[in-house]
This record gives C-alpha cells, sequence and structure tokens, in this order.
C-alpha cells in the first residue's frame, strides 16, 4: 500500500510541478516536494538512504538539467537563474528519487530493463514538460535523444546507489 501512495504521490507531484512551472507559479512545486517528503519519511523503514538519495539526486539532477540548459538543447520557462536549471527542476529530481527504493523497487535487480524503460519514459516526461509550456527544447529530437541516453546511463547506477544504501541500513538495523 505504501508503494501505492509512492506512486500516486509522484505522479501528483511531477503535474503540479509541471503546470505550476508553466504558469510562472513554481512555489507550488516546492510546497508539493516538502509534504511528499515529509510523508514519504514517514512512512519509510529506509529514512537515512532516503535521504541521502534526495541529496544526491537534487546535486546530480540539476547538474545535469544545467549542463543541458548551457548546451542549448533546452531552456525552462523559469528564468530565475539564468545559466542554472530552475529550482522546481531540484524538486522533480527529488521527486523521483524518493521512487527508488519504493514504488521502482521492483527494478531494482534489473538494470538493463531500467536503463530500457528511461529510453521510452524520460524523453516522455521532457516531451510532456515542454507540450505543458515549463521547458521547450531547442532541438526537439537531439534533447529528446541526449535525455534518453543520459537517463538509460544515469538512472541504473542511481538505482544501483539506492540498493547499495538501502542494503547497508537494512543490515545497521539487523
Amino acid at each position: 500500500m505504501v508503494n501505492v501512495f509512492n506512486f500516486i504521490a509522484f505522479q501528483l507531484v511531477w503535474f503540479i510541478s509541471i503546470f505550476s512551472a508553466a504558469a510562472n507559479s513554481s512555489h507550488y512545486a516546492l510546497l508539493a516536494t516538502a509534504l511528499f517528503i515529509i510523508f514519504q519519511l514517514a512512512l519509510s523503514p529506509w529514512k537515512k538512504t532516503d535521504i541521502k538519495l534526495i541529496l544526491l539526486g537534487l546535486s546530480a539532477g540539476m547538474l545535469l538539467d544545467t549542463v543541458w540548459l548551457n548546451l542549448d538543447l533546452m531552456n525552462y520557462i523559469d528564468k530565475t537563474f539564468i545559466h542554472v536549471a530552475p529550482w522546481w527542476i531540484g524538486c522533480l529530481w527529488i521527486n523521483f528519487m524518493l521512487t527508488l527504493n519504493h514504488s521502482l523497487s521492483w527494478l531494482q535487480r534489473k538494470p538493463v530493463l531500467l536503463g530500457l524503460l528511461c529510453i521510452v519514459a524520460a524523453p516522455l516526461s521532457y516531451y510532456a514538460g515542454s507540450e505543458a509550456g515549463a521547458v521547450s527544447l531547442n532541438t526537439p529530437f537531439l534533447a529528446l535523444a541526449v535525455v534518453s541516453i543520459s537517463w538509460a546511463l544515469w538512472i541504473p547506477l542511481l538505482m544501483q546507489i539506492a540498493n547499495h544504501w538501502r542494503h547497508k541500513e537494512e543490515t545497521e538495523h539487523a
């Protein structure tokens, strides 16, 4: 049941973040993300792991999206920071990281399948964000190909890290 909550909350935070960013009201993304963090950590048996994943995903994800921004693959509607991805992107990365040990945990021992899913799901997510008006893809095919390949490589590695930290936390409590 907790994984069902995690999946629904993930989807809800994604929609709130994208549509509030498109409406130039991205403070709703921060509020939705904060609520998701609070509830997920309250329910999670792997609190330390989830907190570390939040920090890793936030820093690495923001770096990745900032690189894409500076390579001129995409532009964000939110221009709070000129050469840095907007903070609502960080909310999306936090949101995603909170699924690794929960609703996406069934993929922890299936890195190839996870990579293949990322090839499809990641560009669809960015494309949906562009259709909603939160981001513009300067050269759509190239931008989505880069997103697809990046996620196919990066997310299985993040999942491996999540699995390692989770196992370590479980052994500490045993």
